[in-house]
């Protein structure tokens, strides 16, 4: 009670193929019970703090008595918790407003329940000049999540994302995994807006496809080259998912016409 629950993304609304994004939101204290079924949970926090109370598969029952660190998603580390297939659980809001998003991503494999905290968070230092932002990976491909990396990034206003742009599109492992990945999106002021863009090949620029996204909007990408340009003026900072078979973060391939900046 007390919370609204909003599904993002998700095969059925047709913006994703493999992983599933709901929005969790409480602006009063309550709680509400969620149950992962045949998928994943990776729950996110944005602001707020809660405390989750777990049954498990085989019927056991745990609690994580505080999760949750920030103000908004722009003041800290990510705070992350995984909880298994098959698993019922309530998140009680302790302190509101309280947001979070919610990876989902299907698996037969079964991993125990995960609490990352902010300290736990890798950091990294990604691009240069005006393509330079900062990734904070919260799950890598060595867990908890089976299925799922997971993190944030943060650009400096007006500097791309994600580029030069790259794809994790054909299982041809250790150059490139096949990854859909979620993009969640948030911006300071909240009128900021970000473009996507996604093409087939490094000859093909001329053909992609362009999207505008604003505050609290997902970029589902599943196949080809992408990239991020966000407004000058704002900050930007978006949670983001990849997901599939082949759980290997770096293994994409980059734009073949625009590799050379990274030696730049």
């Amino acid at each position: 009670m007390g919370a609204t629950e909003t599904v993002l993304a998700s095969p059925e609304l047709e913006n994703s193929v493999f992983l599933s994004l709901l929005r969790l939101a409480f602006d009063k204290a309550g709680s509400h019970l969620l149950e992962t079924k045949g998928q994943e949970h990776v729950i996110n926090i944005l602001s707020g703090t809660c405390a989750l109370h777990l049954q498990l598969a085989d019927g056991r029952r745990m609690t994580i008595e505080s999760a949750g660190n920030r103000e908004d998603i722009f003041s800290g580390n990510p705070e992350m918790v995984y909880i298994p297939i098959h698993c019922r659980y309530e998140i009680v809001c302790q302190k509101f407003p309280f947001d979070a998003v919610i990876y989902m991503a299907p698996t037969n494999e079964s991993a125990p329940v995960a609490h990352v905290k902010p300290d736990q968070v890798r950091m990294l230092n990604s691009g240069k000049s005006d393509w330079q932002r900062k990734v904070f990976i919260g799950m890598g491909e060595d867990g908890p999540a089976t299925r799922m990396i997971l993190g944030e990034t943060e650009s400096p206003p007006g500097n791309w994302s994600g580029f030069p742009p790259h794809r994790h599109t054909k299982p041809d492992l250790p150059r490139e995994a096949k990854l859909e990945e979620l993009y969640y999106f948030n911006f300071s002021p909240p009128s900021g807006f970000i473009i996507g863009g996604i093409y087939d090949a490094p000859e093909a620029k001329e053909d992609a496809r362009l999207q505008l996204f604003r505050h609290g909007q997902v970029f589902g990408v599943s196949w080809g080259y992408h990239f991020l340009a966000p407004c000058p003026g704002y900050r930007v900072r978006y949670t983001w998912a990849l997901g599939g078979h082949e759980k290997v973060f770096g293994a994409w391939l980059d734009d073949s016409e625009l590799a050379w900046l990274h030696n730049s």
